[in-house]
């Protein structure tokens, strides 16, 4: 049980008091993004995450290990649903870009649950329709540019931090980390960031970045990519 009450939670859809306590009766605190890696692993591990606070990614990878499909979560952010009912046995590569806290759910009580409350189900419908169009997006993008890619990503970042409004932003996430995220060789990674830091979008610091401005970096995008 979290030591969280309810009204600490962003909840993706309106549920009734009693079900909210119900829910986070079941959830269990957990540091650290390894058990994220679980997400469609055994039917016994898997579950949904509600992220307390903190920035992570993972990403569906092929049997070569190359990245199919990545997704950035943060803070407030529920992650799980889309992938509780899948079965067959797919690779993920996990990343903590930022300290993690998250409460875990497992499918198993869930389940139970949700044999005397149906709303338990609309939880997860929920949860489903608003990151079924992310993961889209993240293998849609496999038929854009390196440029596209790098960019659509450094503003997935800041949107799941939710610093969208800030004057500046920083983003802790090293060249190699972003390499693996976009599925973008490093030497193009510099290419890309050191351009953009030319057009004065962002500002290059060791192991971190900085987005000098998130609404022309998000026009540039829009003006060519359509999401």
């Amino acid at each position: 049980m979290s030591l969280l009450s309810t009204k600490q939670i962003q909840w993706p859809c309106e549920l009734s008091e009693i079900t909210k306590a119900e829910i986070m009766d079941l959830a269990i605190e957990i540091d650290g993004i390894d058990r994220y890696s679980t997400l469609i692993d055994g039917d016994q591990q898997r579950g949904i995450y509600y992220c307390v606070q903190g920035l992570g990614t993972f990403a569906t990878t092929s049997i070569d290990n190359r990245p199919l499909a990545s997704f950035i979560f943060g803070k407030q952010m529920w992650v799980g649903a889309v992938a509780i009912e899948i079965y067959p046995k797919i690779n993920l590569y996990t990343c903590e870009l930022e300290p993690l806290k998250s409460l875990f759910f497992p499918k198993s009580e869930l389940n139970e649950l949700a044999k005397r409350n149906n709303e338990v189900y609309k939880l997860l419908y929920s949860i489903m329709r608003t990151n079924s169009p992310k993961i889209v997006q993240g293998m849609h993008l496999s038929f854009y540019g390196i440029e596209e890619r790098i960019a659509f990503f450094l503003l997935e970042l800041v949107r799941s931090k939710k610093s969208t409004n800030l004057p500046r932003i920083e983003i802790k996430i090293t060249q190699q980390q972003l390499s693996e995220i976009a599925n973008v060789s490093r030497p193009r990674v510099n290419e890309v960031l050191n351009k953009l830091a030319q057009e004065g979008l962002i500002e290059l610091v060791r192991g971190k970045l900085y987005i000098n401005d998130y609404a022309a970096l998000a026009k540039s995008l829009e003006d060519r990519v359509v999401m």
